[in-house]
C-alpha cells in the first residue's frame, strides 16, 4: 500500500509542477487540470498492474486486511487501459487548442497535457527514473527554450492592416509594391465586398516597423482609391 501511495503523490507532484509551468503562462489548462490528468493516468496504471498481477496482494497492505483487493485470479494485459489513457487524453488536448484570427494557442498546452499523461503512467508503472528524467527535460524544454527561441528567432511586427474602400476596382499588386517604400512587407492579403454596399475591405497580414509613418500609411493608401477608412492593429504574440 505504500508504494502505492508514494506512486499517487510522486505523481500529484509532478503534475503540479507541470501545471505550475502553464499557470504562470495564464493558460486554461493549469494546475488543477495537470495534477489531476498526472495522478489519474498514475492511478489507471496502478489498476492495470493489479488486475495483471503486476502488483503483489501483500503490497496493498490495510486494503488486503479488510477484504478490498481484487480476486487473486484476476489476469489481464496491463498496456490496454494505458493505450486508452494515451488516445483518451487527445480529447483535453484538442480542447486546449483554439485559434485566435491568424494565431493558433494552445499547442505547447495540448502538448504538455500529453506528456503528463505518460510521466503518470510511467510513475504508476513504477518507473521513477523514466518519469523524472522526461519530468526535467519538459520542464526544461518550457523554461529553457522560451528564453533561447526569444534570442534566436526575436518577435517580429506583425501586424493587421485593414484598408476599406468605396469601390472594388483597387490595384492590390501596385498597392503591395507601393507599401514596401513604407518598408512594410506583406504576407497574406485577403479581400471581402459587401454586396450592400459595393465597399471593399482589404486585411494585410504584414511586418510593419515600429516607427512608422501613419500619415504617410494613410495618403499612400488613400493614393490607391476612394479610403473610407483604415485600421492598423498589433497581432497578440500566440500564447504558448
Amino acid at each position: 500500500m505504500d508504494s502505492i501511495f508514494f506512486r499517487l503523490l510522486v505523481s500529484l507532484a509532478a503534475g503540479f509542477l507541470l501545471g505550475l509551468e502553464r499557470q504562470m503562462h495564464r493558460q486554461p489548462a493549469g494546475l488543477k487540470t495537470h495534477i489531476l490528468i498526472c495522478t489519474g493516468s498514475s492511478l489507471l496504471m496502478i489498476l492495470s498492474l493489479i488486475l495483471a498481477g503486476g502488483i503483489n496482494i501483500a503490497d496493498l497492505g490495510l486494503l488486503s486486511t479488510i477484504g478490498l483487493v481484487p480476486p487473486s485470479d484476476l489476469s489481464g494485459d496491463p498496456g490496454r487501459l494505458a493505450a486508452q489513457v494515451v488516445s483518451g487524453i487527445g480529447f483535453l488536448g484538442g480542447g486546449a487548442i483554439i485559434r485566435q484570427g491568424f494565431n493558433i494557442k494552445g499547442l505547447t498546452t495540448a502538448a504538455t497535457i500529453w506528456v503528463s499523461a505518460a510521466i503518470g503512467l510511467a510513475i504508476g508503472l513504477g518507473a521513477y527514473g523514466a518519469a523524472l528524467i522526461t519530468l526535467v527535460c519538459v520542464l526544461a524544454t518550457l523554461y529553457v527554450m522560451e528564453r533561447f527561441e526569444s534570442k534566436l528567432f526575436p518577435v517580429k511586427n506583425v501586424k493587421t492592416l485593414y484598408a476599406v474602400y468605396d469601390r472594388a476596382d483597387i490595384d492590390i499588386t501596385n498597392l503591395e509594391k507601393q507599401l514596401l517604400s513604407l518598408k512594410i512587407a506583406v504576407d497574406t492579403v485577403d479581400m471581402a465586398r459587401s454586396m450592400d454596399s459595393g465597399r471593399v475591405k482589404v486585411t494585410f497580414q504584414a511586418h510593419v516597423p515600429p516607427s512608422i509613418d501613419h500619415d504617410a500609411l494613410c495618403r499612400l493608401l488613400g493614393a490607391a482609391g476612394p479610403l473610407v477608412r483604415m485600421e492598423l492593429t498589433s497581432n497578440e504574440k500566440p500564447s504558448r
